[in-house]
Parts: C-alpha cells; sequence; structure tokens
C-alpha cells in the first residue's frame, strides 16, 4: 500500500471510529432520558398505588398483611415464589379456536374481539 492510499485508509477509518462513536453517545442520551421517564413513571405509579392501598385500609378496614397474603398468593399462581407476577401465554379465540397472543384485543384470525387480561403482560 502506497503513503497515500495508507494515509486515506486511516483517515477513513478515523472518520467512520468517529460516526459510530457520536451514535453512540446520542443512543446512550436516549436511553438514559428513557429511563428517566420510567422512574417519573413508577414514582407516579408507587404514588396512586399507596393512595389506593390507603383508601382500602381507612374504608374497608384491611391490613398490611391482607395485602401482603394476597400479594404472595397472586405471585405463587406460577408456582414460583420470585416477586414476579407469572407470564400469559397465548390463549384460545373464544370464537375461532385459534391461539391469539395475550395482549391482543382482537384476533388476528377471525378477527372478533378477545377478552384482554387487564394485569397480564
Amino acid at each position: 500500500m502506497n503513503l497515500f492510499a495508507s494515509r486515506n485508509f486511516y483517515g477513513v477509518q478515523s472518520t467512520i471510529a468517529q460516526i459510530n462513536a457520536e451514535a453512540a453517545t446520542r443512543d446512550a442520551r436516549e436511553a438514559q432520558e428513557t429511563v428517566e421517564f420510567m422512574r417519573e413513571d413508577i414514582n407516579r405509579l408507587l404514588l396512586i398505588t399507596e393512595a389506593l392501598w390507603t383508601l382500602l385500609k381507612q374504608q374497608h378496614n384491611y391490613t398490611d398483611y391482607d395485602l401482603s397474603k394476597l400479594v404472595t398468593e397472586i405471585d405463587q399462581r406460577d408456582g414460583v415464589l420470585n416477586g414476579r407476577p407469572n407470564k400469559v401465554e397465548a390463549k384460545p379465540c373464544p370464537y375461532c379456536g385459534r391461539m391469539v397472543a395475550a395482549h391482543h384485543a382482537t384476533c388476528i384470525f377471525c378477527g372478533k374481539p378477545v377478552p384482554v387480561d387487564l394485569f397480564g403482560r
């Protein structure tokens, strides 16, 4: 490789590396912003959950033990006590019987509405 070609090759490689670094920095910044938005959402949901639980305790005399027991029962529905809800698998469409992903509100095969699990993930 002659000297000009060598310099040109390394200059192109340097430019590509700089472009990749800038793209990575931009992606990292966007990811950080997404994390911050999620933190805000989680904090808001925690406040709402605490307010709802306080209302239930005040108006229906539930106790923290009642809530803890129910959370444990729900957690164990999948047979594992791990602090996570069980995964919702595909379910059959009540009209055509074909399997539909749990998050779909409409059957992709027959187009009819499928009951959605409000707490499914």
